[in-house]
């Protein structure tokens, strides 16, 4: 929580500093933050919003909230977030809402940069102790890390102070990996795209949507890789579902503007 405010307050500064306008209580202030879903970390938001007298009207809102309201026509559809984690939300036009995944890296994050990466070093060490083929994931993986060898790999990881971050990263090494051909890569990149449809598959069943549904992504892994949406794509397809639109929401960040203006009063 420390950390996520000093980055609040970094992003706010910035923020002030790229409008060119001296810093006031705004309006509305729509923070859409993950983890924030118990009662208590939203408290703990709000006695910082108020000591640094950010705004006089806050809305904490679930990171999907902005990626809907950005990445689809009415703000009511399936919102797939993969970043360093993942989740997928569905949400009705009535509002009735649901989130499928977003469990956490522990048991979770299936598809997610975390998740891709974990995968990439458990082929590289497999294929290094021989239990499984040779695979180009060993080069790609030590060369990103810095590393020797796979046995250099885990202190390698612990050197950077951030293990979970430093084999988020790691995903990109896989996707690029896959891009060659590579068996392992290939496979991984393949089970990342099933799980994250079956991510979907279950809202569209439990919300009761059709065939064809709005469809946003965001989160650097999903925005980042068309080999990975390409096999996503092709799965929901294989499930009879055939989103539309499909909308990349880079940055979700013009989705809380979006909610912001709803929430102004009339002019």
């Amino acid at each position: 929580m420390d950390a996520a405010l000093e980055h609040l307050d970094q992003a706010v500064d910035w923020a002030w500093t790229d409008a060119g306008y001296r810093e006031r209580p705004v309006d509305v202030a729509v923070l859409a933050m993950s983890g924030v879903g118990h009662i208590s970390a939203q408290e703990k938001v709000r006695v910082w919003a108020e000591a640094r007298k950010l705004t006089n009207q806050l809305l904490i809102k679930h990171d999907a909230d902005p990626v809907l309201a950005e990445g689809t026509p009415s703000g009511w559809g399936v919102a797939l977030i993969v970043g360093t984690g993942s989740a997928a939300i569905g949400r009705k036009a009535n509002g009735k809402q649901q989130v499928v995944g977003g469990w956490g890296y522990h048991y979770g994050d299936e598809g997610s940069a975390y998740w891709i990466g974990r995968r990439g070093l458990e082929a590289m060490a497999r294929a290094a102790d021989g239990r499984s083929q040779p695979t180009q994931l060993t080069a790609a993986i030590l060369a990103r890390l810095q590393a020797d060898d796979p046995r250099s790999a885990l202190p390698a990881l612990e050197a950077t102070g951030n293990v979970r971050g430093a084999i988020a990263a790691l995903a990109e090494a896989v996707d690029a990996t896959a891009r060659t051909g590579d068996a392992a890569a290939v496979g991984i990149v393949s089970e990342a795209a099933q799980e994250l449809a079956s991510m979907i598959n279950v809202l569209r069943r439990d919300l009761g949507f059709g065939g064809d549904f709005p469809l946003a992504l965001a989160g650097g892994v999903v925005c980042g890789s068309a080999m990975l949406r390409e096999q996503l794509l092709g799965n929901l397809s294989d499930l009879s579902l055939y989103p539309e639109p499909v909308k990349l929401v880079p940055q979700p960040v013009a989705g809380c503007i979006k909610i912001a203006l709803q929430s102004l009063p009339p002019q």
